[in-house]
């Protein structure tokens, strides 16, 4: 969680939701103007690996060289991500409901528990079907 929050304050990308699993992770993320979403991957990509290498005592590559990424057009797709990402847990039989899962946002929007890393408001649209 350090090494994303030490990368947003450089890259000021912005976080809009996010769900860490045992072996993959999904995240919202809105790059700054001017930036991009590889530079903002590879910048957390590269950050998270050396923590967590120096914590083990590795070295070495720790994330598959290439993500999946996806345009989120409308505040429709938007709440579809968010709820995707967050019963991700659930789905994989690592817990029951998702506000069992302490490594995502779902707790950042109203779920019990602690938060462990904020997420930014991103003030959307009511109006579901308007594009982001």
């Amino acid at each position: 969680m350090g090494a994303m929050d030490a990368v947003r304050v450089r890259r000021r990308f912005l976080l809009a939701g996010y769900t860490f699993m045992p072996d993959h992770w999904h995240a919202l993320i809105v790059p700054a103007g001017g930036d991009s979403i590889d530079r903002t991957m590879n910048a957390v990509k590269v950050t998270a690996a050396r923590a967590v290498n120096h914590r083990r005592g590795s070295s070495g590559s720790l994330w598959q060289s290439r993500y999946f990424d996806r345009i989120t057009r409308t505040a429709k797709e938007f709440h579809e991500t968010i709820e995707y990402m967050h019963l991700n847990p659930v789905r994989a039989g690592l817990v029951r409901d998702p506000g069992e899962w302490a490594w995502s946002s779902f707790h950042c929007f109203g779920g019990p528990g602690p938060i462990r890393l904020q997420v930014d408001d991103l003030n959307l649209p009511c109006d579901e079907k308007t594009y982001l």
